[in-house]
């Protein structure tokens, strides 16, 4: 079943929609929640049925008219707003770790629209990868293209330790996605 006719069936009241919807991406959701927010199973099936409540509220109130994303994709963003608001409320710093940030635009799409979608992200990253400069640029070539270990990247660019390759790293990728996200809000403004 495509996005389109799960949201009709939805608008529709058609209790089989809102069926289709939450049992189409839960375990990967909740998976996804706990790996990368540290919350637990229960905490995180909390925010799938909310993540799920307010895209349906969402698909009610004429909110989501024109989907300019995958239902999943939509659904994902609901929760990581979520997490960032409890963090927020709560005056925690945690965050989504950042390479699922540059993983997610690296995955696999089934539709014409989001495979747009997808090479725009893709080109808007390959873009604001080439602006890193040395070392990150280095680093992140050799870690997720070349598929060096810590190991070898630590000898290879004379690291005093992995530890602090991967601290390297780290910085890195939180600079590429200020760096994505920053040119995102300039394309859309333009």
């Amino acid at each position: 079943m495509t996005d389109i006719e799960m949201i009709r069936m939805i608008k529709d009241k058609d209790q089989r929609g809102l069926t289709l919807l939450y049992e189409s991406f839960r375990p990967e959701f909740v998976n996804w929640i706990t790996k990368f927010t540290g919350c637990n199973g229960e905490d995180a099936s909390e925010y799938y049925q909310a993540a799920v409540l307010i895209m349906y509220d969402n698909i009610h109130n004429g909110r989501l008219e024109d989907l300019r994303s995958s239902l999943k994709t939509y659904l994902f963003s609901i929760g990581k707003n979520l997490i960032w608001d409890r963090n927020r409320q709560q005056g925690r710093t945690e965050k989504i770790k950042a390479e699922y940030y540059l993983q997610m635009h690296m995955g696999n799409t089934n539709n014409e629209r989001d495979q747009l979608i997808e090479e725009n992200n893709l080109n808007l990253i390959s873009r604001c990868f080439d602006q890193l400069g040395d070392p990150c640029h280095t680093l992140l070539d050799l870690f997720y293209y070349q598929k060096k270990s810590m190991e070898e990247i630590t000898v290879e660019l004379n690291y005093k330790n992995t530890d602090s390759a991967k601290n390297q790293k780290y910085k890195c990728i939180e600079r590429l996605r200020k760096l994505v996200d920053t040119e995102k809000a300039r394309l859309e403004i333009e």
